[in-house]
């Protein structure tokens, strides 16, 4: 074996180790990116992947505005913004195994919680969905025809 090809292996050999330090020293996997991940979440999922593991049926007319999603975490959190025409809600609701709730349950603070923190004005009127099973939770809000749907588990 000749220098230069002592020196080649001896290169990849440090090259690769120091990727794997480095996946190492940030506490395992690299960050994935998924389109339509809120800005520094920690996502796994791709949106589409989530809401089929959650069962939720989104309709073609709806938007992602944005969404995260961990599955390797026990709880599986997974929330989301979508944008619908509200034409659409209703069948969305339906499709997915969501049922009216109240404010007043207390299942549904949570997504309330979630729905302020990215743009909700806390109005009594806007409808909630829950659904028991696995504590989906859902505000929707109407701004003309269109509505923007609040989701969190």
């Amino acid at each position: 074996m000749n220098i230069r090809a002592i020196l080649r292996t001896v290169v990849g050999l440090a090259l690769g180790l120091l990727s794997l330090l480095t996946v190492a020293s940030c506490g395992g996997e690299p960050k994935k990116h998924f389109p339509g991940a809120f800005p520094g979440t920690h996502t796994d999922v791709s949106a589409a992947q989530a809401f089929r593991d959650f069962g939720i049926r989104v309709p073609a007319s709806a938007k992602v505005v944005g969404y995260y999603a961990w599955s390797a975490d026990d709880e599986y959190p997974m929330a989301a913004v979508l944008r619908m025409p509200c034409s659409a809600v209703p069948d969305f609701a339906s499709d997915s195994g969501l049922r009216r709730a109240s404010s007043q349950e207390g299942e549904i603070v949570g997504v309330e919680v979630f729905a302020r923190e990215h743009g909700w004005t806390d109005d009594d009127e806007d409808p909630r969905y829950l659904r028991d099973r696995d504590q989906v939770g859902v505000v929707t809000h109407r701004t003309g025809t269109e509505c923007k749907v609040y989701l969190h588990t």
